[in-house]
C-alpha cells in the first residue's frame, strides 16, 4: 500500500473530521480517517469514570452484546482496570492489558464470543481526572493482529481521537449531570458487590485470589502478581470451589454475576447472603 496514497487519503478524511467537529456525524467521520490507514471491523467507544459507571456513546457491533457492557461485566474488563490503574494515555492491544489466559476465561467467550477470532486495540485518552475516553476497534480473520507499524500509526493519531472525544463529552456532559444520581449510585454498588463478593464464606487471601480470578488471570499468573507458588495458588482454588460449591473458574464468574442481578440495593455485606437467602426462600 503506497505511504503517499495513505497520507492523502488520512489528510482528506481529517478534513471531513474538522469540519463535523461540533456534529454528531463526527465520530463516524473519526472511523472513517482511522480505517483509511488501519483496516478494522468493529468499534465501540465510552467513556470511562472513576466513581461511576462507563457512559456507552457508540458502537457498530453485528450483535447486542455490548448492551450489556455497563450493567456490570465492565468490572473485569482489562482497559477498564487499566484506566483504574492510572496507565499511561494511549493505544494498546487487548493482550499488552489482559492476564495472559484471559482469552480462555469464561467473560471472555461471553462478552467476545463473536469474535473469538479477534484483536482488538484500544485507546485510553483522559478528559479529566476523573474521566477517560475509550475508543476500541477490533477485526478478525488471518490478519487480525495489529502490526507494530499499525500501532505506531494510532499512537500518533491520539491527538486528533482525544480532541474528538473532548468535544463529544463537552456536548454529552450538562444532559448527563442532570441525570447521573442513579448511575452513580448503580456503580457504587457493582463495586461493593465486587468487593465484598464471598467474603461471608472465604478468607482475606481467599478473597484476593477470588477478585484476581475473576479478572481472568490463572494461577500462574496469580503466583507472579502475590509472589507466591503456582502450587499454593492451587491450594487456594480448590479451597475456593469447595466453599462456593463450585468446580471451575467458569462457575466462579457464573455464580459472580448470578449475584449481581439478585444484589439489593445498599450492598454492605456479602452479595452472596443475599443470593443464598433467596435460594432457601
Amino acid at each position: 500500500m503506497s505511504k503517499k496514497f495513505d497520507l492523502v487519503a488520512w489528510n482528506s478524511c481529517v478534513g471531513r473530521v474538522i469540519e463535523t467537529i461540533d456534529h454528531p456525524t463526527v465520530l463516524q467521520a473519526l472511523m472513517d480517517a482511522i480505517a483509511t490507514m488501519v483496516p478494522f471491523e468493529s468499534w465501540y467507544v465510552v467513556f470511562f469514570r472513576r466513581e461511576a459507571p462507563p457512559i456507552e456513546v457508540d458502537y457498530n457491533y453485528r450483535d447486542q452484546i455490548r448492551e450489556r457492557y455497563a450493567e456490570g461485566p465492565y468490572l473485569l474488563c482489562p482497559f477498564y482496570n487499566a484506566f483504574q490503574e492510572n496507565i499511561a494515555p494511549g493505544c494498546y492491544t487487548m493482550r499488552q492489558l489482559a492476564p495472559a489466559d484471559f482469552t480462555s476465561g469464561k467473560f471472555y467467550r461471553d462478552y467476545y464470543a463473536a469474535y473469538s477470532d479477534a484483536e482488538e486495540a484500544g485507546w485510553l485518552l483522559p478528559i479529566d481526572e476523573n474521566t477517560t475516553a475509550h475508543v476500541s476497534l477490533s477485526r478478525g480473520g488471518e490478519k487480525a493482529k495489529y502490526l507494530p507499524a499499525e500501532m505506531r500509526f494510532l499512537n500518533q493519531s491520539s491527538d486528533i481521537v482525544s480532541a474528538v472525544m473532548q468535544r463529544i463529552w463537552m456536548r454529552i456532559r450538562p444532559e448527563l449531570l442532570s441525570s447521573d444520581r442513579f448511575s452513580i449510585d448503580f456503580h457504587v454498588r457493582m463495586t461493593q458487590a465486587f468487593r465484598l463478593f464471598a467474603t461471608s464464606v472465604l478468607t482475606d487471601r481467599e478473597s484476593e485470589i477470588t477478585h484476581l480470578l475473576l479478572k481472568g488471570h490463572s494461577a500462574k499468573s496469580i503466583a507472579r502478581l502475590l509472589g507466591i507458588s503456582p502450587g499454593t495458588v492451587r491450594n487456594h482454588m480448590k479451597s475456593i470451589y469447595g466453599k462456593l460449591e463450585i468446580s471451575s473458574q467458569s462457575e466462579l464468574f457464573g455464580l459472580f454475576f448470578e449475584t449481581l442481578s439478585h444484589a439489593g440495593g445498599d450492598i454492605t455485606h456479602d452479595p452472596l447472603m443475599f443470593l443464598q437467602g433467596k435460594e432457601t426462600n
